[in-house]
């Protein structure tokens, strides 16, 4: 089979369609996204300083070298929020598209774990669909854990529990 000679003005024409269709296919794509406003009408705003209170507790106390631990938290907020429009914003105001949890009974895979004595303890930061977290201490030993939250729209604040004390024995 042989192809037959296209002259350039007519493989130019081709390749104009082809743009103009690509064009037209790419903005009939794109004029539903543009309807979609990313910005809520009315936004939340933070009105004074929240309560906030972390409860956290261990699968054991006493546990030998090399076996896992689970550790749960459970996190309770209390503040007070104002309905405003996204609009009324300040610059740089901290929002929130709805009003935080006041209460998140499983919360131990969002904490920041501090571990003392350090470099013992080794974290498994893989998915849990019960959001705990479990840990492996490497050494005999009596370790501290404490876990801390930061706040919503409080910049640079945190929040810590009760620490919980871990006793690490050989198996």
């Amino acid at each position: 089979m042989q192809w037959a000679e296209v002259p350039d003005a007519s493989l130019e024409r081709v390749r104009t369609l082809l743009r103009l269709s690509l064009a037209a296919v790419f903005t009939l794509a794109c004029i539903p996204l543009q309807g979609c406003d990313p910005k809520p009408e009315f936004v939340f705003v933070l009105e004074a300083p929240q309560t906030v209170e972390l409860a956290a507790s261990a699968s054991s106390r006493s546990v030998g070298t090399g076996t896992p631990v689970v550790l749960y938290a459970e996190r309770t907020t209390e503040g007070s929020w104002s309905r405003i429009p996204y609009r009324e914003l300040k610059p740089d105001q901290c929002w929130m598209a709805a009003i935080p949890p006041q209460r998140e009974a499983a919360v131990a895979d969002n904490l920041h774990w501090i571990v003392e004595p350090a470099n013992v303890a080794t974290f498994n930061t893989d998915f849990r669909s019960d959001h705990t977290r479990t840990v492996v201490l490497s050494k005999q030993g009596i370790y501290t854990f404490t876990p801390s939250t930061a706040v919503w729209c409080e910049a640079g604040r945190s929040v810590a529990a009760t620490p919980l004390r871990i006793e690490v024995h050989s198996r």
